[in-house]
């Protein structure tokens, strides 16, 4: 190689260099404008759950209406019925394994005939790493925040059960041997990882620009 042609400003490499370097710089700003919203959707998200509780029957129909309703805190009755086997869905809590129990909580809301109701945590299973069981009486007067969430049995015998579960915060009279113990407040699983990544993409555009910079500097050294 001859001295003019090492010498010879490599302008394939700087524009390959550069557009890596703008995509790198592009992502790491974006996650920092998605950094930001994402506080701003948690902000909103703990209001929704510390708000007085609404009648339910009038967010059930903006959900059948195609409205996000997920963690607005609502109230509700259960129609009366017969005491029936429980639904069961582990948890950890403490490095100890809970079985958090559920129950159809009937109801006319069209389209809706109800909804599942995670009463909270049976007491007598703490620590049990088989499924327990248990007959509970039919939900009464319940309070809680609506969540998506995964439940013991496939609608519980409801035909149209409402898609999200009613994590209770407060039941009346209570259900025997269950406490309730929402879950932590957590946050919709798109905004799981939102901002973890900006100082990666930062960084890849800064190792980048020192490869760039190492190989002028190679290429033009005395």
């Amino acid at each position: 190689m001859t001295s003019s042609s090492r010498r010879r400003f490599p302008l394939g490499l700087t524009l390959v260099a550069a557009a890596l370097f703008a995509v790198c710089v592009a992502l790491g700003v974006w996650q920092v404008q998605r950094f930001q919203w994402k506080l701003g959707v948690l902000a909103k998200i703990a209001a929704m759950q510390k708000a007085p509780p609404q009648p339910i029957g009038p967010v059930l129909a903006r959900l059948a209406a195609g409205q996000n309703v997920e963690f607005t805190r609502v109230a509700t009755g259960c129609a009366a019925g017969p005491a029936e086997p429980a639904g069961f869905v582990m948890g950890v809590r403490e490095s100890e394994y809970i079985w958090r129990a559920q129950s159809a909580c009937r109801l006319a809301a069209p389209p809706y005939d109800g909804l599942v109701a995670d009463r909270g945590v049976l007491q007598t299973a703490n620590g049990a790493t088989a499924a327990p069981t248990a007959i509970l009486p039919s939900p009464g007067r319940l309070v809680g925040v609506l969540r998506q969430g995964k439940t013991a049995a496939e609608g519980f015998g409801l035909t149209h059960p409402a898609p999200l579960v009613l994590v209770v915060e407060q039941e009346t009279p209570a259900a025997p041997g269950v406490a309730p113990a929402p879950p932590p407040p957590g946050a919709p699983d798109d905004l799981q990882y939102v901002g973890e990544y900006t100082l990666t993409w930062f960084g890849l555009a800064g190792v980048v620009a020192c490869f760039y910079a190492a190989l002028l500097w190679r290429r033009y050294r005395p």
